[in-house]
């Protein structure tokens, strides 16, 4: 027993641990160098770009993601961008499960909403309404995270840029010019003689050394290099329960698993295969099928669009039968 709790906690602390990786950059060109950081495979050029998506290089791009992992991080995941493994793995699964069984014992209520949505204008006006208030809701709250997140780079760039730039000058020490001491020069008085003038010693004053020129060396000013970031298609994905099943057969779709390393997807767009369609993350359809002694098959077709204007579709077949 206490080796298999070891296991499950071991799984646990596993679970939740994401594993990061220095890539250096794949774009061609003269500029085209520096390194990205990915979390669980996915690149994330927040953790080391620079001003105008420069990339530097390792040393830098270490130094810049121990300083902006936490914050990084803590703006992706609450815009919807990362998640932990422990919630992927742990957590959406038994969720996924529980909201499964959830729909079965919601199934009248489902089958009454979906035939006013179908058939009552007004009804279908008011859910769509609402659904669109929330998208929108939804889609404002990702886009103020990502203008703090684009704050922070620059106001962590700046701070960078300053530390770099400090220079400590040197004192400069004026030089101490001494005077020197003439001797006075004592002649002889006597009355007979004539007094002759003696000339006085002349006596070259020293030079004042002269302090050297400081000559600052003009600094080169590097062009950053420009990420050149191509449109990679997205990954389309359909998780249908049930797939197949007794009509009326009321499936709930969910495409929260789709994908894009272009940023997030933004559209869904659901065609049922029996004429309904929809534009919301998770659906429910009911199909109905009159046709006895073979089962019906129902194509479903989903189609995604990410942030950047990349689509990508998929297509998954719902069986459904006559009792």
């Amino acid at each position: 027993m206490r080796k298999i709790l070891s296991l499950l906690f071991l799984v646990l602390i596993l679970s939740g641990c994401a594993t990061y990786k220095f890539q250096k950059a794949t774009t061609t060109g003269p500029n085209a160098q520096g390194y990205l950081v990915s979390y669980d495979d996915k690149l994330i050029p927040e953790y080391t770009i620079g001003k105008e998506k420069s990339l530097p290089d390792l040393d830098l791009a270490k130094q810049r993601f121990n300083r902006r992992r936490s914050k990084v991080e803590y703006y992706l995941k609450n815009s919807g961008e990362i998640q932990s493994r422990f919630k992927e793995y742990l957590w959406d699964t038994p969720t996924m499960a529980i909201d499964f069984l959830c729909g079965i014992l919601r199934w009248p209520f489902t089958a009454v909403s979906d035939y006013k949505y179908n058939h009552d204008p007004k009804y279908k006006e008011r859910i769509d309404r609402r659904d669109e208030e929330k998208d929108a809701f939804e889609r404002a709250k990702v886009n103020q995270l990502k203008e703090k997140l684009a704050a922070y780079i620059v106001q962590d760039l700046d701070k960078e840029t300053a530390s770099t730039n400090a220079v400590v000058k040197p004192a400069v020490v004026a030089p101490v010019v001494v005077a020197p001491v003439i001797a006075p020069v004592e002649v002889p008085a006597q009355i007979e003689a004539p007094v002759v003038a003696v000339a006085p010693a002349v006596v070259e004053a020293p030079v004042a050394p002269v302090a050297p020129a400081v000559v600052v060396q003009p600094v080169a000013v590097v062009e950053p290099a420009v990420i050149k970031k191509e449109l990679i298609p997205p990954m389309a994905v359909i998780i249908a329960k049930p797939t197949k099943g007794l009509s009326p057969l009321v499936v709930k779709f969910s495409g929260q698993r789709s994908t894009s390393k272009n940023g997030k997807i933004v559209a869904y767009h659901w065609d049922f295969g029996d004429g309904d369609t929809s534009a919301k993350i998770n659906p429910e359809n009911t199909y109905w099928s009159t046709t006895f002694g073979q089962p019906r098959n129902f194509p479903v077709t989903l189609t995604v669009t990410d942030a950047a204007g990349a689509t990508a579709s998929t297509t998954s077949i719902i069986e459904v039968s006559t009792p």
